[in-house]
């Protein structure tokens, strides 16, 4: 079966714990979806530092992202979807990042890789996609990691492609019916992106994510073994004659629920800190003072985090509306435009991981030694942000960042293939 046939059901889950996340009741779309966001934050914190300690998998609570409508909220209404801004997506990923770093990268995962279909042709040629995607509340995987050379599609007799090959790092893919693939062209000269159904046979989940943070987003290998790609799971192209590079505003748009879950955890880590230190005195707090929070020193550093991660919510809020209005002219768009918004994305996740990889750890001074204990779990927050940032390291992204801003020369995406010589 494909992805988008017609009066048809979609392939059975391939397995019990995809089967858990299918709604079991469909809500209408919130008229506010932060609101929304912020009560199941509510219901997922109960029982998240245990979900973190045993490195589960927050079936439940993809299944209530389902139901609630948030995981469609960045599709038109006029395709089925809820209609939301980029601000509405970005802000709902952060307040469930204040309590649940797996369930928040997850969303923000799935938010820009269920954009895919809108990404790759902006005339509307993948709408059908989007409409049964919207109309399923589908929960999406993502096998688009562009490292795997060796990750070529052949072309099948009867149309379409088959795949064979191992890629890693397929976040989410392991618990969603469907997901995004890319692959390289038979012709080895330009890229193709379909989307199928994870219940496709051929396909083999290694379960092999065993990280030290963010333990719960599944982001383990995947092996296809002659995994039929039909003509109708490929997405149309609509940029160029063949997509030879990066999918365009796809990395811009990963910058910014990257820094969603970076503030998030941030975020919820100084207010765990904030209820541990209005609850008692920790060994050697200034005298006189029944509780740590009355403690000037402790008052001081907890300012000094409170103001930064305020200067990153700022940039946050400014960076989205300026992306929000780019997205809004797509089709007018140019390349420039395109290293432009990338760059100010980039420059953003840069600093909101620095911001939260200088404080998730430094609650500590704020804690005393009781705050070690593994019930604790105050290190989750600094587990979460260290896993997220190491995907793409501070120090290269700074270098490209230095390197645009000093010379005032545009970003260009290359191509990745080489081009042929002349004759």
């Amino acid at each position: 079966m494909t992805f988008i046939e017609k009066n048809t059901s979609f392939p059975a889950p391939r397995n019990d714990l995809v089967r858990a996340t299918r709604p079991q009741a469909v809500a209408p779309y919130p008229q506010d979806w932060v609101d929304a966001a912020q009560k199941l934050a509510h219901e997922f914190a109960e029982g998240a530092v245990q979900r973190d300690l045993d490195g589960a998998r927050p079936i439940e609570q993809i299944r209530r992202l389902r139901e609630s409508g948030l995981v469609s909220l960045l599709y038109p209404k006029s395709l089925g979807g809820g209609g939301g801004s980029l601000r509405d997506a970005a802000q709902s990923v952060l307040e469930i990042a204040k309590v649940d770093g797996s369930t928040a990268a997850l969303l923000g995962f799935n938010y820009y890789n269920s954009l895919v279909p809108l990404l790759t042709d902006y005339t509307g040629a993948n709408d059908d996609v989007v409409r049964h995607a919207a109309n399923n509340r589908f929960f999406w995987g993502n096998v688009t990691q562009y490292v795997n050379k060796e990750f070529v599609a052949e072309h099948h007799p009867d149309g379409g492609f088959t795949i064979t090959g191992t890629k890693k790092w397929n976040t989410g893919a392991p618990l969603a019916e469907i997901t995004t693939v890319l692959a390289i062209h038979p012709d080895r000269d330009h890229y193709i992106y379909a989307v199928i159904p994870t219940a496709r046979e051929g396909l083999e989940f290694h379960n092999d994510w065993d990280p030290i943070g963010l333990r719960g987003t599944d982001s383990g290998t995947i092996t296809f073994h002659n995994v039929r790609i039909f003509p109708e799971d490929v997405l149309h192209w609509g940029h160029s004659p063949a997509q030879t590079g990066p999918l365009p505003l796809w990395a811009s748009f990963g910058a910014i629920f990257y820094t969603a879950v970076f503030i998030g955890r941030t975020l919820g880590a100084l207010e765990h800190a904030r209820k541990w230190v209005l609850q008692g005195r920790r060994q050697g707090s200034f005298g006189g003072v029944s509780i740590s929070a009355d403690d000037p020193f402790i008052q001081a550093e907890f300012a000094e985090y409170w103001v930064q991660v305020q200067a990153a919510q700022a940039y946050f809020e400014r960076t989205i509306a300026s992306v929000q209005e780019q997205w809004d002219r797509r089709s007018s768009l140019t390349e420039e435009d395109y290293g432009a918004i990338a760059l100010e994305t980039l420059s953003l996740r840069t600093f909101a991981a620095r911001t939260a990889l200088h404080i998730t750890p430094r609650v500590f001074e704020l804690l005393g030694g009781r705050s070690t204990a593994r019930e604790a779990d105050f290190d989750q927050y600094w587990r979460d942000v260290r896993t997220l940032s190491s995907h793409d390291p501070e120090v290269l992204a700074r270098r490209v960042i230095g390197k645009h801003v000093l010379h005032q020369d545009p970003l260009v995406f290359p191509p990745h293939f080489k081009q042929d010589k002349a004759g």
